[in-house]
């Protein structure tokens, strides 16, 4: 049984009327940057403080689990895999003409 990387694994998934926008996302090897943006299938991060300038959108199937008293959110994975990531929509638009 495979896991959709799009969706929420069972117990993982936010309340509802949560926002997850300002949570700290940390990878299994270290901080990975801030959420910008809880689109429910995936997180905008800024991960300017690991590679400057960088975002990067993180599919919530990648959620560990989720630290609402220290506004954390730790993904099972190493930073290294978020590096092959889709570009966020920004920069996909900047790229492609009109």
């Amino acid at each position: 049984m495979g896991t959709d990387l799009w969706e929420y694994r069972p117990g993982s998934h936010p309340a509802a009327d949560l926002s997850l926008v300002g949570y700290e996302v940390h990878a299994t090897d270290g901080p990975l940057g801030r959420i910008e943006q809880d689109a429910g299938n995936h997180l905008l991060v800024d991960a300017s403080s690991w590679v400057p300038g960088t975002r990067v959108l993180v599919p919530v199937g990648l959620v560990a689990r989720i630290d609402h008293l220290d506004l954390a959110v730790h993904l099972d994975c190493p930073r290294a895999r978020l590096s092959s990531a889709p570009p966020a929509a920004e920069d996909l638009t900047a790229r492609c003409p009109r």
